[in-house]
């Protein structure tokens, strides 16, 4: 079962500037959050990481770099290659992460969000990546497991459901999170270095925060809103169709995935990690997915990059 995902933190902004005069907005926090989600990905997640931008260390291993810039073209390669990869190359199960400046255009009453990347520079109509692309290429993705977790300002564009819910066409499974409504600015923690919603990420994504051991999709959702019942920042969630197995403690994480790979339409709640995989294989013929428990987006006071 191919697990990939891309996570990018984007520190340096030198270009998002009104004047010559005025000073780069650089953020400190993105680089860090982008490595974190990386690293527990990796160790708990079987997932195959892409960092952006990109360093290596002495011994070979890759970082995110919180010096290094990353272009909107460049950006927006690693999106296409990661929903849409060409060829027959098609992961089960994607993953964006994105921390770094949010932007958000109105202009003659329409409302456009987007991800800043290092070259956005609005004063010339450079705005980033737009969210509403970002949404339409959800919609015409072959990957059937897709999650996208967005720490910036006016990320809730993405779940901007006036044009089409990316939810609603397809019998894919989707984790959309993003830190604040499309109209909201988001904001780092007051101690700490991280983002909001990157800090509770990283904790709701440990397996020990969990009794039975692993991360699905709603699990995670239920524990952020937990930790930040009572913050000034209260993300916006949507999942939609089965549970996703995001992390988990070696064992189980190691069979939950194949008993994903050999019964795709089963929830995980349903098994038994110590029923027989030939029971199994047996058992998820003419077995219907179990109809997917509603969430509704939690609207509170965000913060902002």
């Amino acid at each position: 079962m191919e697990r990939e995902a891309l996570v990018i933190g984007i520190n340096r902004y030198p270009t998002l500037i009104e004047k010559s005069s005025d000073r780069p907005p650089h953020l400190k926090a993105p680089a860090t959050d982008a490595q974190a989600i990386a690293q527990i990905l990796e160790t708990y997640g079987k997932f195959h990481v892409e960092r952006l931008p990109a360093a290596y260390n002495l011994d070979g291993s890759c970082f995110v770099d919180p010096q290094q810039q990353l272009t909107l073209k460049d950006l927006e390669t690693a999106i296409v290659q990661l929903f849409n990869p060409p060829g027959r190359s098609i992961p089960d199960t994607a993953l964006l992460f994105f921390a770094g400046h949010g932007l958000r255009k109105d202009i003659g009453g329409v409302t456009e969000g987007f991800l800043a990347a290092s070259d956005t520079c609005p004063v010339i109509g450079q705005w980033g990546l737009s969210l509403d692309w970002l949404r339409k290429l959800l919609q015409s993705s072959p990957v059937r497991q897709q999650i996208v977790w967005l720490d910036c300002c006016y990320s809730g564009e993405l779940l901007s459901f006036h044009d089409a819910d990316p939810g609603s066409f397809e019998a894919k499974d989707r984790c959309l999170i993003t830190a604040s409504r499309g109209f909201e600015v988001a904001y780092e923690e007051l101690s700490g270095n991280h983002g909001i919603l990157s800090g509770a990420l990283l904790e709701a994504l440990k397996p020990e925060s969990h009794a039975e051991g692993w991360v699905t999709n709603y699990s995670l959702v239920d524990l952020i809103k937990q930790q930040l019942k009572t913050a000034r920042q209260r993300p916006i969630f949507h999942n939609t169709g089965g549970e996703i197995i995001l992390t988990g403690q070696k064992e189980k994480i190691d069979r939950a995935v194949l008993m994903a790979e050999l019964c795709p339409y089963k929830g995980l709640a349903a098994f038994d990690f110590n029923q027989d995989l030939r029971n199994c294989h047996k058992q998820w013929h003419g077995v219907t997915a179990p109809r997917a428990k509603q969430l509704h987006d939690k609207h509170g006071n965000s913060r902002t990059f």
